[in-house]
């Protein structure tokens, strides 16, 4: 079952159920995850209390697979896809809160968003443009703009390999004419 197959809610309620087993299972008690995304990429930290400590832990593939499918379930149609959410768990009561932020540019590996990394965000995840925050647009937009110079560039570069094209053939015609009355 892909994520566009699972609704907001069994996308989350999935996640939590496995997240409140394996909690139990690892003695801790609390988990917060730190999520960042920005159209296929991401960076997830996820912070285990244990005996008051917070240490940083790996999901075990499953849980981290069903974790990744609660962005693409949660996508709004007017918003688009946040690009940063907290989640967090106490052991105590085994329920899973969110909190997401759909404006903050995410940050991955030290990284500020690419040009073309907000550009591919709005082409997947669309969103109203009261929605889309100034350093988005103002990425994708300077994106756009070098894809349009770059399309440019490959059509004169495009038009001049056929023009050298037909010059060497009418060359060759002319050569073959031209051997062709000295024969």
């Amino acid at each position: 079952m892909s994520a566009e197959d699972l609704s907001e809610q069994e996308a989350f309620e999935r996640f939590e159920g496995m997240l409140r087993d394996w909690l139990r299972d690892s003695g801790g008690t609390r988990i917060d995850i730190d999520y960042n995304a920005i159209h296929r990429t991401g960076l997830v930290v996820n912070w285990l209390t244990i005996d008051g400590q917070r240490k940083t832990v790996r999901f075990p593939a499953k849980l981290d697979f069903t974790m990744y499918k609660l962005r693409p379930a949660q996508v709004d149609a007017h918003r688009g896809a946040w690009l940063y959410s907290h989640l967090w768990m106490e052991a105590s009561d085994g329920v899973l809160h969110q909190e997401s932020d759909w404006m903050r540019e995410p940050v991955i590996d030290g990284d500020p968003v690419s040009e073309q990394g907000a550009a591919v965000e709005l082409r997947l995840h669309p969103r109203d443009p009261e929605f889309i925050p100034q350093w988005m647009a103002t990425k994708a937009a300077a994106f756009h703009k070098k894809e349009e110079a770059r399309a440019r560039r490959r059509e004169r570069d495009r038009a001049r390999r056929e023009r050298k094209k037909a010059e060497a053939t009418q060359a060759a015609q002319e050569t073959e004419a031209s051997s062709d009355q000295n024969r």
